[in-house]
């Protein structure tokens, strides 16, 4: 699973660890550093921890490319889902876990509206990668639930986790669709084909399953 250590990610850790330990299934939990940042490496630290913590085997993977002046979010995307890819296999796993939410379906929404070209959001696509995720699936299972009901969840237990500023910052697509949204913009998120969930035993989890 891809964990980032943001709310969504860590809410995706502790619900996944419960499901594999009752079901005697092995997790791994993968953290990508793009290096963006000057705190990147500690925070790839800190959410090595938090898996660890639950018994959760994790291991880095680490952009060391050079990060181009345009284009920046979809190189680190690229990057990202490579080297998940490469984590995937090196663990011997077909299908990545990744913490995406009602929210991002919501604004992947809204950068089409505004002609971006990320495309529309499954709770269970291949990899978007190639050649390096083929055969390799994700699995989306917080996909129905709300960013701040996952936030609350982690609250009420005592579980921390950190907020990235690239979150808030103008200069990124995904911000800026995140403040348009707060500040009133109408966006629905396209319905999730019926069809598309794997008979895998982790399927997404619908509004309210959090308790």
């Amino acid at each position: 699973m891809a964990l980032s250590g943001g709310g969504d990610s860590v809410a995706l850790l502790h619900l996944a660890a419960a499901w594999a330990e009752r079901r005697g299934r092995r997790l791994v939990a993968v953290t990508v550093d793009h290096r963006l940042h000057p705190d990147s490496a500690a925070w790839t630290a800190e959410a090595g921890r938090a898996a660890r913590a639950l018994g959760v085997a994790w291991t880095r993977q680490v952009w060391t490319d050079d990060k181009p002046a345009a284009g920046l979010a979809a190189a680190a995307r690229r990057a990202r889902h490579a080297l998940l890819a490469e984590a995937a296999r090196a663990a011997g796993a077909r299908v990545i876990l990744t913490g995406h939410t009602l929210d991002d379906r919501r604004e992947a929404a809204w950068l089409r509206a505004q002609g971006g070209t990320l495309g529309r959001m499954r709770d269970w696509n291949p990899s978007p990668v190639w050649p390096e995720g083929r055969g390799l699936m994700l699995l989306r299972p917080l996909i129905n639930l709300a960013r701040a009901d996952l936030r609350a969840w982690l609250a009420v237990r005592g579980i921390g986790w950190f907020d990235d500023p690239a979150n808030v910052d103008p200069t990124h697509p995904r911000a800026r669709a995140r403040a348009a949204i707060a500040a009133g913009a109408m966006v629905e998120a396209e319905p999730l084909p019926p069809e598309s969930m794997p008979a895998t035993g982790v399927a997404a989890l619908p509004a309210g399953a959090l308790r």
